[in-house]
């Protein structure tokens, strides 16, 4: 990579992080400035050749560095010369991969009797005899008792699975020393200044009618494989250094990635736990693990559904094939098609009423929800099946070598593969 043009796409991109903050937090344009460093992005994205398949690390970073630049580019050119976008330039300005919208509908139709499947096992498992409370944070005595109850049950859990997973990758010893707290925030997150991964109180925290707190133990360890081995490990191997600077940054471009990164590590937590009893003997769980294990592998089928209706819709929307969409005929059409794969009537009906401005004025889909595609990419997956190609599967100490890849950087879609590609290929 030339280290001349890695240099100042750096100071342009520092720029234009800071041009950012600026705008979101006085909510003012600098078009001037803007103008300015939009003309350097393009200059500079115009310089670096386009590689479709990249031999080395140099390639690698040559090839992510000028997606990088011209999604930065897409994102400033909307602010300064707003003008109709077609949904095949969106997606290809994104870097959202053909396949994986193309798969969507298939994926449906495979999936959709599991999922259901999946909703009736639910329902007929579980035997609700009261219903469970959200906590009333505002009052003072519940926010004390919620706070010391949700803390006890973090920490132990911090403790136990930071050590398990240190046994099992050689990538786990940073979670160690990652401070673990319960927040009243309902979002979990990690805060990079301060290595504190926060858990959500609300998401956790519940109470009965009676009054007493009760934790939910599967969402405490989906929300620690998300947020602890997923975003919080990502982070801290990724600003350990040996990556040029853009990759240490979280990106529009990037998130995708580092959602699809954090939950496989969402599911893969359970697949852990439930190859070590002793584990969740420690945890107090061995005597109810099977229905937690069984629960999340049922939500986790239901979520993903729901999220894969959500991306096809989206496409069905954008086909302009169909017609004027705003003509009623056709957005009745859209509702029949989405219904063919739908779990139920309600909500295609609601999706397509719900997004019938969303149009410009040739008829195509607002680029800001076509790019929510982004999240119907497969870049883990992919990674998965490159590593499996070369013989490297995800167990023993070979996992150690797929974490270490999957949980360093922050990569588009397409640069998270062909890294993943290049690492395999290393003997």
């Amino acid at each position: 990579m030339n280290e001349v043009i890695l240099k100042e796409s750096e100071a342009i991109l520092d720029e234009f992080d800071r041009l950012g903050k600026f705008g979101n937090k006085y909510d003012v344009m600098l078009p001037v400035v803007e103008s300015r460093i939009l003309s350097r992005i393009h200059e500079l994205a115009g310089s670096i050749p386009r590689l479709q398949k990249p031999k080395n690390k140099d390639e690698l970073i040559q090839a992510e560095l000028k997606r990088r630049l011209e999604g930065d580019a897409f994102s400033l050119e909307q602010r300064l010369n707003p003008k109709p976008y077609d949904f095949d330039t969106v997606v290809s300005i994104y870097g959202i991969p053909l396949e994986d919208i193309k798969s969507l509908r298939g994926w449906l139709e495979t999936n959709r009797d599991g999922t259901l499947e999946s909703i009736d096992r639910l329902y007929n498992t579980k035997n609700i005899q009261g219903r469970e409370l959200g906590l009333s944070l505002d009052v003072p005595s519940v926010r004390r008792q919620s706070e010391e109850f949700a803390s006890v049950h973090v920490q132990k859990y911090h403790r136990i699975l930071s050590r398990l997973l240190h046994q099992l990758t050689g990538v786990g010893d940073p979670l160690r020393d990652i401070d673990v707290v319960a927040t009243n925030n309902p979002r979990s997150y990690f805060n990079t200044i301060t290595r504190t991964l926060a858990i959500g109180i609300p998401a956790i925290c519940t109470t009965t009618e009676d009054g007493s707190l009760s934790i939910n133990e599967r969402e405490l360890i989906t929300l620690y494989g998300h947020e602890g081995m997923g975003h919080a490990l990502n982070q801290v191997l990724t600003q350990n250094g040996g990556l040029p600077s853009f990759l240490t940054k979280p990106a529009g471009l990037t998130t995708a990635t580092a959602e699809s990164v954090a939950q496989f590590y969402q599911n893969v937590i359970f697949e852990d736990l439930r190859n070590s009893p002793e584990t969740q003997k420690a945890l107090g769980i061995e005597h109810n693990f099977e229905e937690i294990y069984t629960d999340s592998r049922d939500i986790a089928q239901l979520r993903e559904f729901q999220n894969r209706l959500s991306q096809y819709a989206i496409t069905v929307l954008a086909n302009r094939d169909l017609g004027d969409p705003t003509d009623p005929k056709v957005c009745a059409e859209k509702v029949r098609i989405l219904n063919e794969v739908a779990l139920d009537q309600s909500s295609p009906f609601h999706f397509v009423e719900k997004n019938r401005n969303s149009f410009d004025s040739e008829g195509n889909l607002d680029p800001c929800v076509v790019k929510e595609l982004v999240y119907c990419a497969q870049p883990i997956q992919r990674a998965l099946e490159v590593f499996a190609s070369q013989g490297v599967s995800y167990e023993g100490e070979a996992r150690s070598k797929v974490d270490d890849t999957f949980l360093r950087g922050f990569w588009t879609p397409v640069g998270f593969v062909d890294n993943a590609r290049l690492r395999a290929e290393e003997v």
